[in-house]
């Protein structure tokens, strides 16, 4: 079974989409199964490995009403027709070890299907929060495929979407850039997740008692906290920025105050300071490697969009910045690899 890792934070733009889809790719690049699954309806993560065409025919057709996203194998499994039928991709330009779940907005319905108190706290619908495990565990089944790790991109809120990654996953993983409120919000994921946790483990006591013979699930409900990614920050001479300093103290703080000291949040093992990585600002990088579906490590092979930058090529300090941000984000594939046992 893999291991899979929630990239998560209730604040938007803090770079949760980048880092998944880096982290995947630094993966795969030191022998590593991947597939990452866009858990968001914005699908932010399918348009920027799959290209927009590409993921446009994804999308559910005349003559595949599911569609070959997510939705082929959630509707299935929400309306209980049996049948399920999952579907993985590749990108152009991405690590062929990474393949990815396209998401779609139809994520909404699914959201809206998931009631805490009817499903969760009774037990009775303890799999509709479980389906990200089933959904894998079918795919390697029947596709005749095995990833070494599963990589979930979520949306920016404590929205049941978000309780669903998590209770399916055995690590999460918080973006956060250099601005005033990422302090704050690792404090509130702090103050949320174990009452997400004790919803889970109220749940399945119950699910328990009515599906004695089941175990499947007996290990869900336990995230541990994998580390803080920093990114977004600028350099000036190989130092911080001043405010980006004070910006990664506050959040340094706000890690040992409610995780490393929260005897009510597990933490995965060498986390140290409780950040598993630092990705400087990538500026008018990550524009070009979306618009052109390239993880950061690769878009030293192809020109930049002229309409993103005035000239046709890299400059040399931007060739660097290529390197050294491609090496960041295998330092932490190497982490994961390494710690997340």
């Amino acid at each position: 079974m893999p291991k899979f890792i929630s990239v998560f934070n209730n604040k938007g733009g803090v770079g949760k989409t980048t880092i998944t889809w880096n982290v995947a790719d630094a993966l795969a690049i030191n022998g590593k199964k991947v597939l990452v699954i866009d858990f968001d309806p914005q699908c932010n993560l399918s348009i920027a490995i799959l290209g927009e065409e590409k993921f446009t025919s994804v999308l559910p057709q005349q003559n595949q009403p599911y569609g070959t996203t997510i939705r082929s194998y959630l509707q299935r499994f929400l309306q209980n027709t049996g049948d399920f039928e999952f579907y993985s991709h590749k990108g152009k330009t991405t690590h062929e070890n990474v393949s990815v779940v396209a998401g779609d907005f139809w994520l909404n319905v699914y959201a809206e299907s998931l009631s805490v108190g009817s499903d969760l706290l009774t037990g009775t619908g303890i799999t509709k929060y479980a389906v990200i495990r089933d959904m894998v565990e079918f795919g390697e089944k029947n596709n005749d495929v095995y990833f070494d790790y599963v990589l979930i991109d979520l949306p920016p809120s404590f929205g049941s979407l978000v309780r669903a990654a998590l209770y399916c996953s055995d690590y999460f993983i918080v973006p956060a850039t250099s601005d005033t409120f990422s302090a704050y919000c690792i404090g509130l994921i702090a103050q949320m997740l174990p009452e997400f946790l004790k919803d889970w483990n109220d749940g399945y006591s119950r699910f328990e008692k009515a599906n004695p013979y089941i175990n499947k699930y007996k290990l869900l409900g336990c995230p541990k906290f994998g580390g803080m990614v920093y990114n977004g920050f600028d350099m000036r001479g190989g130092n911080y920025v001043k405010a980006d300093k004070i910006q990664l103290d506050n959040l340094k703080k706000s890690i040992n105050n409610h995780f490393l000291n929260n005897q009510k949040i597990q933490c995965a093992s060498n986390i140290n300071n409780g950040i598993i990585g630092e990705i400087e600002d990538m500026n008018v990088l990550i524009q070009n490697s979306i618009w052109q579906s390239i993880p950061i490590r690769g878009l030293s092979n192809v020109r930049p969009l002229k309409t993103l930058q005035e000239k046709g090529s890299w400059a040399s300090n931007q060739i660097q910045q290529i390197k050294d941000i491609g090496t960041s984000f295998n330092e932490i594939a190497k982490k994961i690899i390494n710690d997340f046992t």
